[in-house]
């Protein structure tokens, strides 16, 4: 009789297997991707890949969860001694920043998301979620700017943030489609123009 694994165990197990997952998509992209070479690359049997998995998109799914999750502790931290305008400027540059912890290929697997996600009704729902709960924390920042009188009075809230995440995503897309990563440089030019737009939301005086 096979030993009785824990909760805590198959837990681990799990998350090992996305893990190692992760580097195959990466490798293949997600359409090129099987259950068959997740096994090959993770040593794992078909039939104990099951065990944990419905099938690769529900691998898929997981891996996703992790990644949003990773994405939304850049908004975890407080700044309760800075203005709206400084913590705008401090959560945008870890945003943008965090880009140069990633790499090509991760990359190109988080754009593969965005684009799977108007066919999948599950992965689409994932990232409408994850994206409502960023807006509701920088429409916030930007309401109490207005409220204090920091940001003008005229400013949609939910605008601005579709805005300026526009900005960033296009970005990012106009990197990939000329199979290119940015270094810091490029990425402090990017923050330094984000920056002079934010500037304009403030008051003159």
């Amino acid at each position: 009789m096979s030993p009785k694994i824990s909760n805590k165990q198959k837990a681990l197990k799990k998350e090992k297997i996305a893990q190692e997952s992760l580097e195959t998509f990466k490798k293949f992209g997600y359409h090129d991707t099987t259950m068959s070479k997740i096994s090959s690359a993770t040593n794992v049997s078909k039939g104990g890949l099951y065990a944990y998995f419905e099938n690769k998109e529900d691998l898929f799914i997981f891996i996703l969860d992790y990644i949003l999750n990773q994405k939304s502790t850049l908004l975890e931290y407080s700044y309760k001694n800075k203005n709206a305008f400084e913590q705008l400027l401090e959560q945008w540059k870890r945003i943008i920043f965090s880009w140069d912890d990633l790499d090509y290929e991760s990359t190109l697997l988080i754009f593969e998301f965005w684009l799977e996600a108007s066919r999948n009704k599950e992965y689409r729902e994932k990232l409408i979620s994850n994206y409502y709960m960023t807006e509701k924390y920088f429409t916030k920042i930007l309401k109490d700017g207005v409220k204090t009188g920091e940001f003008k009075s005229d400013i949609n809230a939910e605008i601005i943030t579709q805005i300026f995440w526009t900005y960033v995503d296009g970005q990012v897309q106009f990197w990939l489609t000329r199979n290119h990563h940015p270094d810091k440089e490029e990425l402090t030019l990017l923050f330094s123009q984000l920056k002079l737009l934010l500037m304009g939301l403030c008051n003159d005086d």
